[in-house]
């Protein structure tokens, strides 16, 4: 099992990720990128490659996240609060005083070692299930070792066929990510929306939007929601 960096999740998945399918799911701005791209630096830190596709959030706002994560332990074990630590705007923004460019000096050395496995390919709309797959194969070529896979966010990859509809692509995908974890014996992690109907209920599996094949190919549904949230 390769480990999630987090002990009590990797307690809950008999040691940490397999080969399969695991999907995330949450409300909208909930953290679903934020968790997963932590789980992805540690692994790609530890030395196992990591490829991201970002249909959504592009490179420098995913390494600014990371940055900010790494500001915030800094600052804490450095000055014992979060004073100097960054948000992933303020990083993107870049105006740092003295303190804030050294911890911001200290957390980019850091990144670096997380960033020689860590490939992050962004597109919007243009990065479908072939294109995933094909980096995939070239990786493998390269490395000897198929990568760890992330997909943020599964319903607006590429269409499979454009003459699907809506449903019919998001469930072709999902199936081919499932043939692919399986080819390659990778564990591939795709970020999913959800209803808006079920915004306001506990999280089950058809909050997952187009939830057929979601529900049926995945091997891990993770489905993250407010504690003591008052669902009534």
């Amino acid at each position: 099992a390769i480990s999630t960096g987090f002990d009590n999740l990797d307690k809950i998945f008999d040691g940490g990720l397999y080969p399969g399918l695991y999907f995330i799911g949450a409300n909208s701005s909930l953290g679903k990128t934020t968790l997963i791209l932590q789980i992805a630096d540690f692994i790609a830190r530890a030395g196992r490659g990591v490829l991201i596709f970002s249909l959504e959030m592009s490179r420098s706002e995913l390494i600014a996240k990371s940055l900010s994560r790494m500001s915030l332990l800094k600052s804490l074990e450095n000055y014992g609060n979060q004073k100097y630590a960054k948000t992933t705007r303020g990083i993107l923004i870049g105006e740092y005083n003295d303190i804030e460019s050294e911890l911001i000096s200290q957390s980019l050395r850091e990144y670096a070692e997380v960033g020689q496995n860590l490939y992050i390919s962004e597109g919007i709309g243009d990065v479908g299930i072939r294109e995933i797959t094909n980096q995939i194969k070239q990786y493998t070529d390269i490395k000897g070792i198929p990568p760890v896979v992330v997909i943020d966010y599964i319903q607006i990859l590429s269409p499979y066929d454009l003459k699907m509809t809506d449903k019919q692509n998001v469930d072709r995908n999902v199936l081919e990510l499932k043939r692919l974890s399986r080819d390659f014996q990778i564990p591939v992690i795709g970020i999913s929306s959800f209803n808006r109907e079920n915004y306001k209920t506990p999280v089950s599996m058809a909050s997952f939007k187009e939830s057929g094949a979601i529900e049926y190919s995945s091997d891990v549904l993770l489905g993250a929601q407010y504690d003591g949230w008052d669902y009534q």
